[in-house]
């Protein structure tokens, strides 16, 4: 690193530093000034001109420009050998010996026992001015003795006739190099430090204000002060008040929580605040608030929307976002990954609120085609035409209201992607036709046009009814549910994988309020334990809408036992009081003309249930029946099971 060094003395003092620096590092640049007190002054504004990192000199002269410039000033140390050493030198001219420095505050040891060990007279003498100090050595010259001093000291026992040795040895001139070398590296790094946290909190467009524990500022970036809009100049800006409303400030400060996402309006500016406290060994010693402009988070967000119709909609889920610790779900999982692999069509079945769209994202995410878009459409919320308008795109003029140059259907936008189509079950037969052709050839036709487009997506289809009923009672076409029905998954309901309930009821907790499941995660478990007993007809949709419940009605302030906590999850499943009560559906078959056959009919009837409930996997069948697989094919076969 480049330094530049400014060294202030006088006569023999810069005589011994010039010889001793002359060999310094071709990095620092050390200039010599020689000067004598009030001088010293003179030279300031040049050194702080010119960049000087650090000024050397003697105790006296530090003593005089340290609280006069913003430049460090270092006086060189006297130790206790340079003290020795120099006595030593004097006692061979005279036994009358003077100790002269500006004070003696900082030397650890009491010198005048060295009068009676070598037979000497010693005087100290302090002083505070070139005046002082001559009234003061005035007496000495009677002695002719010599004097041990600084520069300053040997100047004035020269007009006073008497011998002086500089007090400074070579060793004390050259650690002082390096003690000043050790600061400059030290505020170089700590200016570095500095400049990088100004340029952070500078360059971010959310405005930043940090104060201490009286609200006063310590720090404030540029768009805090563009977006709270003070008229008055920065440097009279020293509190939060003088920005804020007293009742917004009141808002801010009052609450010894942390808060995010809270709205204040300033003028004609509505502002979302977020609130840090900042805490020094336990104890809070400030704040940091961040402010963000609503309007320009609407422009991004809708910049965002925009720029994401023409690519495709992004799934957000992951295999990793999939709570599921039962037997069950792993199975799935580890069939969904290698599904994932391939690029054939996907039928994912499962009751209402089973997470079948998390499933198809995790899929997409998994696959080859995650880096393109992953389009979803639920076609039970559609109307017939505007649904396939909207799969297959239409051209211009096509029909009343249509854009004039026409529209990409999601087939097409979903190029090199996903079509997820949510509730199939729900379409008409005539939508159905149609859909055959683009599920067998990735073809499609837009409304009003006859040019046959090929396209490149996989298809993922999810149904919440069971297919081959409607197909057996012609509600959905044969060869459409076959194309479909490739690769096939069924996610279990909630009720039949009850140790995944407190896992996600856990995910759910912690994503929505971290305080609150801090505050409840010693007895979580003991808490959530009654959902155990409840069959969650709306599966995971509806165990997070209890769960949502809870976390709004908790009140922290107020709640902190387990009875408290308890009571409220009680309270929060209140609406769903007639179905709390777990119970298995009944099993019901006709009873035959002779025991045998009632027998048969409720064995076919029980079986039945199991496959519903694994959804057909027979090695999940077979391990539910407890019985090997032959065995079950061949007990299928026997009761005419297909």
């Amino acid at each position: 690193m480049d330094c530049k060094i400014a060294v202030l003395g006088y006569k023999n003092f810069i005589e011994l530093a010039r010889d001793l620096f002359k060999d310094i590092n071709q990095n620092v640049t050390i200039d010599f000034y020689e000067t004598l007190l009030e001088e010293n002054l003179e030279h300031l504004p040049k050194l702080e001109k010119n960049g000087t990192d650090i000024i050397i000199s003697g105790r006296a002269n530090k003593a005089l420009m340290a609280s006069k410039t913003h430049i460090p000033v270092i006086a060189f140390e006297i130790t206790l050998i340079d003290i020795l050493s120099a006595i030593k030198k004097s006692i061979p001219i005279s036994k009358h010996i003077a100790i002269v420095l500006a004070n003696f505050e900082e030397l650890e040891y009491d010198l005048s026992i060295l009068q009676d060990l070598l037979d000497i007279e010693l005087n100290f003498i302090a002083y505070e001015t070139k005046n002082d100090l001559q009234e003061k050595l005035q007496p000495f010259t009677k002695t002719e003795g010599v004097v041990i001093g600084t520069s300053i000291a040997m100047n004035i026992a020269d007009e006073f006739g008497l011998k002086s040795i500089l007090v400074y040895s070579e060793n004390s001139v050259l650690r002082s190099i390096e003690r000043a070398l050790e600061i400059i590296h030290f505020k170089r790094e700590e200016e570095q430090q500095h400049q990088k946290f100004k340029a952070i909190i500078h360059s971010v467009s959310d405005g930043i204000i940090a104060t201490n524990d009286r609200n006063e500022i310590t720090i404030i970036n540029d768009s805090a002060w563009n977006l709270l809009r003070n008229p008055k100049e920065k440097s009279a800006i020293h509190k939060l008040s003088d920005f804020l409303p007293a009742q917004t400030l009141q808002e801010l400060t009052t609450d010894e929580y942390n808060f995010q996402d809270k709205m204040i309006k300033l003028e004609k500016t509505t502002l979302n605040t977020n609130r840090t406290s900042i805490l020094v060994k336990g104890k809070k010693a400030g704040n940091v608030f961040t402010f963000q402009d609503i309007t320009k988070i609407k422009k991004i967000e809708q910049k965002y929307r925009l720029e994401n119709e023409g690519k495709g909609l992004v799934a957000k889920n992951h295999f990793a976002d999939m709570i599921g610790s039962s037997p069950l779900m792993k199975q799935i999982i580890v069939r969904a990954k290698r599904f994932a692999g391939t690029d054939s069509t996907i039928l994912i079945t499962g009751e209402t609120g089973t997470g079948k769209e998390i499933l198809a994202q995790s899929i997409h995410n998994f696959s080859n085609r995650k880096s393109f878009p992953f389009v979803a459409i639920n076609c039970a919320a559609l109307p017939e035409t505007l649904l396939e308008s909207e799969l297959f795109g239409y051209e211009d003029g096509a029909f009343t209201g249509a854009a004039k140059k026409g529209k990409k259907g999601l087939f097409e936008l979903a190029h090199n992607g996903t079509v997820f189509l949510d509730e199939i079950n729900s379409v008409s037969l005539h939508f159905q036709a149609r859909l055959l052709r683009v599920v067998q050839e990735r073809e499609i036709v837009r409304i009003g046009g006859g040019r046959v487009i090929p396209i490149d997506v996989r298809i993922i289809a999810a149904s919440n009814q069971d297919l081959m009923k409607l197909v057996a009672s012609n509600a959905f076409r044969a060869d459409l549910f076959y194309r479909l029905n490739l690769l096939k998954i069924n996610l279990p309901p909630l009720r039949n994988r009850k140790e995944d309930i407190i896992p996600l009821a856990r995910q759910f907790i912690l994503g929505r309020n971290k305080e609150l499941y801090h505050f409840i995660e010693p007895y979580f478990e003991s808490l959530f334990h009654g959902l155990l007993d409840y069959s969650f007809p709306g599966n995971i949709r509806e165990l997070f809408n209890i769960l949502e419940r809870f976390v709004i009605l908790c009140d922290l302030d107020h709640g902190n036992t387990f009875e408290y906590y308890k009571d409220l999850v009680s309270e929060c499943m209140d609406d769903y009081s007639e179905l709390l009560i777990h119970h298995e559906e009944k099993i019901e078959f006709p009873l035959k003309d002779n025991y045998k056959d009632s027998l048969m009919e409720a064995e076919r009837s029980m079986i039945r249930k199991y496959m519903q409930m694994v959804g057909g996997d027979k090695t999940v069948l077979s391990e539910k029946l407890g019985m090997g697989r032959t065995t079950l094919y061949r007990k299928l076969k026997e009761l005419n099971i297909n």
